[in-house]
């Protein structure tokens, strides 16, 4: 998840007895677009169990960009081979039910003073 404008991810998780749970982030110390239209994204560190979707919480932390720290959902479909990349998504300001991809982060513009988090943890059924 390393971009080439400031942004460093890191993960970390744990296997056992079928079960992986894990927590990874995105941090964003420069204003960074995504490297495609589609957003920022990760993938699972260990394939799930197929046909069961899994919906992670996904949290962004504006240290200090507007005072706040928003949350959303970060949906990842199980099934996925490790390869492929799964989209962060968080609901709109204008349709809550609507869902939107990730594609820009502030990082340390905007009143932020430090960098922009988007942290996204859970567990699943590895395949």
């Amino acid at each position: 998840m390393d971009g080439t404008d400031g942004t460093a991810g890191t993960g970390e998780y744990v296997d056992a007895n079928g079960v992986v749970t894990f927590t990874a982030q995105v941090v964003a110390h420069k204003e960074t677009n995504a490297a495609s239209s589609l957003g920022f994204g990760l993938t699972l560190p260990v394939p799930a169990k197929t046909g069961k979707r899994v919906v992670f919480q996904l949290n962004l932390d504006g240290r200090d960009a507007d005072n706040g720290v928003w949350t959303g959902e970060g949906l990842i479909y199980a099934g996925g081979d490790g390869k492929q990349i799964d989209r962060l998504r968080v609901t709109t300001g204008s349709n809550g039910a609507a869902l939107s991809n990730i594609g820009h982060v502030y990082g340390d513009v905007e009143g932020a003073t430090d960098a922009e988090i988007i942290t996204v943890s859970g567990s699943y059924i590895r395949a």
